[in-house]
């Protein structure tokens, strides 16, 4: 697994296209001996020709891609159009097509014509009972940046009922109904902030997976999901998810009703997602251990 390259040493930590995207990067010798790439996230910032030349430029070097379908529906973008091209376009020249709900493999077949192999969200908190708290029984709804699949009628929230916290700057009127405003949180700030809580609400009109909800369960937090999407099969037979109607926040309510009266629910069990795509790696390269460069 190669190290993420710095692409700004002034702010290293910040979000950037990885240049595995760019045939420059492919030009350096330093680059020479990866044999493998796995996608996941962070092409969305191509368009469909700058993705079809990605994935030339692999086939050129007969490097097998690997992808994951994360979001069948990109949650920052409004029009789906160049987006959905893009996924055929990796679907079609990957080597091995994951994704991490039964409901997603059925859409990518319908969609694509190829059944992905089923994989589990990986955990997202390597150490949860560091954590551990006495969790509050409001419910939690978590803003951000007010993303373009985000719930943005008041009434939601008002009928909800939960704690708000929402970035500064990001939304003027529902920053007027939250109860926190904030910077973006580090991941232990995050963790034990999730922890304070029994439940988390995803206030969600569209997408497909979320790691937010599997970073909860981790937490042994309790969810509450749309049912748009493919949430509701994520984490199949598990009685720490609950689904509502989408945008209703009365419904949401009553799910989080039925969340509080259930808990505690211990959490989810840790998938064996790393050791399934390091098979993956082993069949596709030919290796005792695959070298991959990922994208963010």
């Amino acid at each position: 697994m190669l190290p993420d390259p710095v692409v700004d040493r002034e702010e290293p930590g910040r979000w950037w296209p990885h240049p595995g995207f760019t045939a420059e990067f492919w030009a350096d010798p330093d680059n020479a001996e990866i044999d493998l790439v796995h996608l996941h996230f962070g092409f969305e910032h191509l368009t469909p020709a700058q993705t079809t030349n990605f994935v030339d430029i692999l086939r050129e070097r007969d490097i097998p891609l690997v992808f994951t379908v994360h979001d069948l529906d990109n949650p920052h973008l409004v029009d789906q159009s160049d987006y959905h091209q893009q996924l055929g376009i990796l679907i079609g020249a990957a080597a091995e097509v994951l994704t991490l709900s039964t409901g997603a493999q059925d859409v990518v077949e319908k969609r694509y014509g190829r059944r992905p192999q089923l994989t589990a969200h990986p955990a997202i908190v390597a150490d949860p009972h560091r954590y551990a708290g006495t969790p509050g029984t409001r419910p939690v709804v978590f803003l951000k940046s007010v993303r373009a699949n985000v719930v943005t009628d008041p009434r939601f929230y008002r009928d909800l009922g939960a704690e708000i916290y929402i970035h500064h700057g990001a939304d003027e009127q529902l920053e007027q109904l939250a109860d926190h405003r904030h910077a973006p949180m580090d991941d232990a700030t995050l963790f034990r902030t999730i922890a304070a809580h029994r439940v988390v609400v995803l206030p969600y009109t569209r997408g497909t997976h979320s790691g937010w909800m599997r970073m909860c369960r981790d937490l042994g937090v309790s969810v509450a999901v749309p049912d748009c999407g493919c949430y509701d099969t994520q984490i199949p037979l598990d009685d720490g998810v609950a689904v509502y109607r989408t945008g209703d926040g009365r419904d949401a309510a009553r799910v989080v009703n039925q969340l509080l009266a259930a808990h505690p629910v211990p959490p989810a069990p840790i998938p064996e997602a790393i050791e399934q795509h390091h098979r993956t790696y082993r069949a596709l390269t030919g290796m005792a251990a695959g070298v991959t460069a990922g994208a963010r």
